[in-house]
């Protein structure tokens, strides 16, 4: 671990932009459930994120990983239905 992958939670608002101030609070707040505290440094008071943990766990929530996608069959109609 170095100090350029050890963000604020600002920083982390500002490299990641989808992800807002609340949400990463509630990830902290919620981490032991969610698994975020895994990417957590506490020192005091302070919190801090690893961004290389963090991107792994963003990840690891990814519903099918590195799969190409199939096409779907086409949905039938109600007149294929009948």
């Amino acid at each position: 671990m170095d100090g350029e992958n050890i963000l604020t939670i600002d920083q982390l608002v500002t490299a990641f932009p989808a992800f807002g101030e609340k949400t990463v609070r509630w990830w902290i707040y919620n981490g032991k459930s969610n698994g975020f505290e895994a990417c957590l440094i506490r020192i005091g008071s302070r919190i801090y994120i690893d961004r290389n943990r963090f991107i792994e766990w963003l990840k690891s929530h990814r519903p099918v990983r590195d799969v190409p996608e199939e096409p779907r069959p086409q949905a039938e109609t109600l007149e294929d239905v009948e």
